[in-house]
């Protein structure tokens, strides 16, 4: 078993630490019934053969690892003492789990300080190694039934069958998916793009941020991803220096999809290099719906020149050919565990309200985190969520809430939105 395009390059170069942890945090109206989540979970982990893995140091790769009741039971932890938001969120995203002995699934559960939002956060982690964020809310929709009894109402997710010949097969249908290699611009791992200003070079613990706003109903010409997208794009060229220059972010695309392998337990992104003039973001910050359609066209533009399928091609060739030394070396600081990145990575999950109609209890808010330098987004209930994440040393907390900050304002005043923030 092994990671996919960017993550085997990445895992080469730091081991299980580079990869990372797709989190979902939500705020509960009552304290789940936790031996039910107990019993859910070893029965899906009996039947997912890609958790009951282990990290090897030695050989540098994930090895078969058969689990026990007791090591599945110890997935969930219980925190006694009530906490605030925030320190419940930090405690939870910079916990470090011992790959080599523990499964690679995580759930938290504790107890707020501020009930009047939900007296329980429960936080949900899956390795990115294991499955992205995609998967995982499969996994969850798994979960619920089986916590219910109800396993044989559909299939175990299978492992992934998405393999490196696939995709090369794929991509060499259209030659020019393979010379565009030959282009720094359709390259993932090509020094290009605006870095932005920060604190530091060391990453440290991981910060989360928030800018939750609430959707207009009846509005369909408002997408809830080109709100995301372009907020997020608003509030770099907001707090960037003036100068000309290309801003530079990284969007993964799911391949499964397009090659129709379905519902796996796997990830199957492959992440393309999304480039604009910060000029031209300028140039629209007091027309959103012009942003948004201007950002619509550069993202179709990129598929439509099948930029996911170079950068997977290129991955693949830097992770299989060049020898370990030379990419330590050569390694762009966005894939080596400190520092981390200047590029922003940025994902939009979707509507998540599908994956948790079955769960066994009741979802006040929802949040994500990934542990990079970028942002998730997702929809729940009447909600946009914005997560923003850095890490300390690079952006100072005040610097995270300022951004954070920044991106809700636009979005509120540009698109007639009714926003919060929650930051450290």
């Amino acid at each position: 078993m092994r990671a996919n395009f960017v993550d085997t390059v990445m895992a080469r170069l730091d081991g299980e630490v580079a990869t990372i942890w797709a989190t979902v945090l939500l705020r509960l109206e009552d304290r789940p019934d936790v031996a039910l989540l107990r019993r859910g979970l070893r029965a899906l982990v009996r039947e997912n053969e890609r958790l009951n893995v282990a990290w090897n140091d030695a050989r540098r790769a994930w090895v078969p690892a058969v689990r026990g009741d007791v090591e599945v039971d110890a997935v969930l932890v219980e925190g006694a003492e009530p906490l605030s938001e925030p320190d419940a969120v930090a405690r939870i995203i910079n916990t470090r789990v011992d790959l080599t002995r523990d499964v690679p699934l995580r759930l938290h559960l504790h107890p707020m300080v501020d009930a009047a939002q939900g007296p329980w956060l429960l936080g949900i982690q899956l390795h990115h190694a294991i499955g992205d964020a995609k998967a995982l809310a499969h996994l969850l929709e798994r979960l619920w039934l089986l916590c219910a009894g109800r396993g044989s109402e559909s299939r175990p997710l299978e492992p992934s069958t998405l393999t490196d010949g696939k995709v090369l097969l794929a991509a060499l249908r259209q030659p020019g998916r393979v010379l565009g290699l030959a282009s720094p611009r359709r390259r993932l791992l090509a020094q290009r793009g605006m870095g932005l200003r920060r604190s530091g070079d060391t990453a440290g613990h991981a910060l989360l941020a928030t800018a939750r706003l609430t959707l207009p109903q009846g509005d369909t010409d408002l997408q809830a991803s080109e709100v995301f997208f372009s907020a997020l794009l608003a509030g770099v060229a907001l707090r960037e220096s003036p100068a000309d220059g290309r801003i530079r972010l990284r969007m993964p695309v799911d391949l499964r999809r397009m090659l129709g392998l379905g519902r796996t337990l796997g990830n199957g992104c492959s992440a393309v290099p999304i480039e604009l003039s910060l000029k031209e973001v300028r140039s629209r910050l007091e027309a959103p719906r012009e942003l948004a359609r201007f950002l619509r066209s550069e993202v179709q533009r990129v598929l439509d020149e099948g930029v996911h399928w170079t950068t997977a091609l290129e991955c693949m060739a830097v992770a299989r050919l060049v020898p370990a030394r030379v990419l330590r070396k050569n390694a762009r600081p966005g894939l080596i565990a400190e520092p981390r990145t200047n590029t922003l990575v940025v994902t939009y999950l979707g509507r998540m309200d599908t994956h948790f109609t079955e769960a066994p209890f009741r979802i006040r808010s929802m949040r994500s985190h990934t542990a990079t330098w970028g942002a998730t987004g997702l929809s729940f209930a009447d909600t946009l969520n914005i997560n923003t994440a850095a890490f300390q040393g690079l952006w100072t907390r005040e610097e995270l809430r300022d951004f954070t900050e920044r991106v809700a304002g636009w979005a509120s005043s540009g698109f007639g939105l009714r926003a919060e923030v929650l930051a450290p």
